[in-house]
């Protein structure tokens, strides 16, 4: 293990090189724009939110939420991914599958919002990379040799208390929770990193409401941009039932040295808009110069969301 744990930091720069914006932060400034592909319901106002490799969620952000104390809710968030890096004859090949457990408690209700406890319970993670391996699991003694199971373990229990407004902004963010890994970390755990930031949607929920009038097919599409990152998503109505709600998303996000494309499927109950599973896959390709030498990287990666009320 402490083998493995000292090669690894000796491809950590080349890491570091390949990815550097791949992991795009959500920041509450990004901006956005929406071109209306079909015309929306009347009095309805859909916006998009982008997490490259993450999540794509569609909300509204004046619909209330139906939220109230005692609340809880469990998201279990899988990732395998496969990463290429390469300089020269040098090749690194990564795989990762990672597994991580948070729970969204309603510790407080007000007529303005609500208080919520985010807290994650359980991280599992399965690195392989040039013939080494390693496995961690919170459930298990970590390995005190290594400085990846020493951060991971540091995640687990780790709780961000966040106050909502009514309408699914999140207008205060409080706890240890709120810290994210660098990340060139989670370039190696396959981990994605949820991005808790202050006038965005906590992402548990869409408006649900903003639906009852489409039909399959119905279709949307929006355009954001953040500094010098530029992303187009596409949405589609693929499956409707009385429960549930289907929609179907491609997103293509462009940068200086990386391009991303990403397709995937949400599924939402239709009375609490409640985001019930997201899947996804998504392919990244790109390079990075770096004292004058060319580093190209690739990465595939799959994953899927289940979110389901405890109480």
């Amino acid at each position: 293990m402490t083998t493995y744990h000292y090669t690894i930091k000796a491809i950590l720069p080349l890491m570091l090189a390949g990815f550097t914006g791949i992991c795009v932060a959500q920041t509450a400034s990004q901006k956005t724009s929406l071109k209306k592909v079909n015309d929306l319901p009347a009095n309805t106002s859909l916006s998009t939110t982008v997490i490259p490799h993450v999540t794509v969620a569609v909300a509204d952000e004046h619909h209330s939420l139906s939220f109230k104390k005692g609340d809880e809710f469990q998201k279990t968030t899988l990732v395998n991914s496969t990463t290429v890096l390469q300089r020269g004859d040098q090749k690194f090949d990564i795989k990762s599958n990672s597994s991580v457990t948070k729970t969204y408690n309603v510790t407080g209700e007000s007529n303005t919002g609500f208080a919520v406890a985010v807290v994650t319970k359980r991280i599992t993670d399965t690195l392989f990379a040039m013939g080494k391996s390693m496995q961690y699991n919170s459930d298990s003694p970590t390995d005190t040799s290594s400085f990846i199971q020493k951060r991971l373990t540091d995640m687990v229990g780790q709780t961000a208390n966040v106050n909502l407004s009514n309408h699914d902004v999140i207008t205060q963010i409080t706890g240890q929770g709120n810290q994210v890994v660098n990340d060139t970390l989670f370039a190696f755990t396959g981990l994605q990193p949820e991005r808790l930031v202050k006038g965005s949607s906590l992402g548990l929920t869409v408006n649900s409401m903003a639906m009852v009038a489409m039909q399959k097919n119905y279709t949307w599409a929006d355009t954001a941009t953040d500094g010098s990152t530029k992303i187009k998503n596409t949405f589609w109505i693929q499956a409707k039932d009385d429960k549930t709600t289907t929609i179907a998303f491609e997103s293509a996000q462009r940068q200086p040295y990386t391009n991303s494309n990403t397709n995937g499927v949400y599924v939402i109950d239709n009375t609490t808009g409640v985001i019930l599973t997201r899947q996804m896959q998504s392919i990244t390709t790109g390079y990075q110069v770096l004292n004058n030498v060319v580093y190209a990287a690739s990465r595939r990666t799959a994953f899927t969301e289940s979110c389901y009320k405890i109480h």
